[in-house]
């Protein structure tokens, strides 16, 4: 049984604690965060029990995951390093989705395995059941010669690992930021829209039809994007942005961004005057009945 520490009691720290727990793992040590987040952690996994640094955590552990904020992960992890709580014969891992294994340069100079593997999911806060990893992507950065037990420790934990190569990362990760916090922003406008048009269920509005053009919009891409933009409906559009600007005006800047977001993939579907309209008002201005002023 392979001894585990996390250092990063957060959301997904709190997440993985239990899913290492349920693969077979042995929880031995936790650090990071709050003396308060590290005891309440420590308490929902038999064995565990809180350190007072990272270092302290990691020298008790064969396989030490890093769950610290992303512009946190360099500097913990050479403290690490520096302070020679690893070294040959443990592994380190981290799950910061927009960096990969550079951080982790001075680990590998003790000779420790290290690998980025970030999970392609939404952890809300207090998550504890592991089923929510199971059947998810992961993207895997290592050295060639360490995908394969990052792999492996990945499905391990029911997840579904895809090798992202070390330049990708960033890349990589504000896609899935766009996918997660964007459509999330797109939906909130939309529901705050509807409860403005007194609409007092816009889930029963919004749900088929988000769920719709997800599922579209995987399958086909941009080609299965549909609305006035798409249609060019500069018409439609212009009263959209009216009533907006007259009835809620903190959310036109919303409309506009993502009505630009729309336009740019379908516009060599267009008429080019048409999309030249529709991207006036997009950018505030007055479409086709612009008005030149000398």
């Amino acid at each position: 049984m392979t001894d585990v520490a996390i250092i990063g009691p957060g959301r997904v720290g709190t997440l993985l604690a239990a899913a290492v727990a349920r693969a077979g793992f042995r929880l031995v040590a936790i650090a990071g965060g709050t003396p308060e987040a590290r005891e309440t952690l420590a308490r929902s996994v038999a064995g565990s029990r809180p350190c007072a640094s990272p270092a302290d955590a990691a020298r008790r552990a064969d396989l030490v995951w890093l769950c610290v904020p992303d512009d946190a992960l360099e500097e913990v992890a050479t403290d690490l390093a520096v302070a020679e709580a690893v070294g040959a014969d443990q592994y380190v891992v981290h799950v910061a989705g927009s960096r990969g294994c550079t951080p982790l340069h001075r680990i590998a100079l003790t000779g420790a395995r290290v690998a980025a593997c970030h999970p392609a999911m939404t952890v809300p806060g207090g998550a504890r059941d592991p089923d929510l990893l199971v059947g998810v992507a992961w993207a895997v950065t290592a050295p060639a010669p360490d995908r394969g037990w990052a792999s492996e420790l990945v499905t391990g934990l029911g997840g579904d690992p895809h090798i992202v190569p070390e330049d990708s990362r960033a890349l990589y990760h504000a896609g899935l930021a766009v996918a997660s916090n964007a459509v999330g922003a797109a939906v909130a406008t939309a529901r705050r829209l509807l409860l403005a048009a007194r609409v007092d269920h816009p889930q029963a509005f919004l749900a088929p039809l988000i769920e719709a053009s997800v599922a579209n919009v995987l399958a086909s891409g941009a080609s299965a994007l549909t609305g006035p933009i798409v249609r060019g409906d500069v018409g439609t559009v212009a009263e959209h942005l009216a009533v907006i600007d007259r009835d809620t005006p903190e959310l036109s800047e919303a409309y506009r961004a993502l009505g630009r977001a729309t336009l740019s993939p379908v516009r060599p579907m267009l008429d080019p005057s048409v999309a030249g309209s529709l991207q006036r008002l997009l950018d505030g201005g007055h479409g086709e009945h612009d008005e030149q002023v000398d």
